[in-house]
């Protein structure tokens, strides 16, 4: 199910493993401003579980998480 966020910006971390795609969201979400999204597309297996601890950590707000063939797609929310 889509929710239809327009992201603010789009973050290909396709083909990077662990620790990559989170340092790549990491980097890249404080370049957006505070109630924007950002969209990261990953291939890392671990993606997933790595998202939800960072998301824990940082406070930041996972709005979607969704499968798209071998991608991981998701929609992160900057909160602060």
């Amino acid at each position: 199910m889509s929710l239809r966020v327009k992201p603010s910006l789009s973050v290909d971390a396709r083909n990077y493993m662990c620790p990559y795609p989170i340092m790549l969201l990491s980097m890249s979400i404080k370049s957006v401003r505070v109630g924007e999204v950002v969209e990261v597309r990953a291939t890392d297996p671990a993606f997933e579980r790595d998202l939800a601890s960072w998301a824990s950590e940082t406070g930041h707000e996972v709005l979607e998480l969704r499968r798209e063939g071998d991608e991981v797609v998701a929609l992160v929310r900057r909160v602060r």
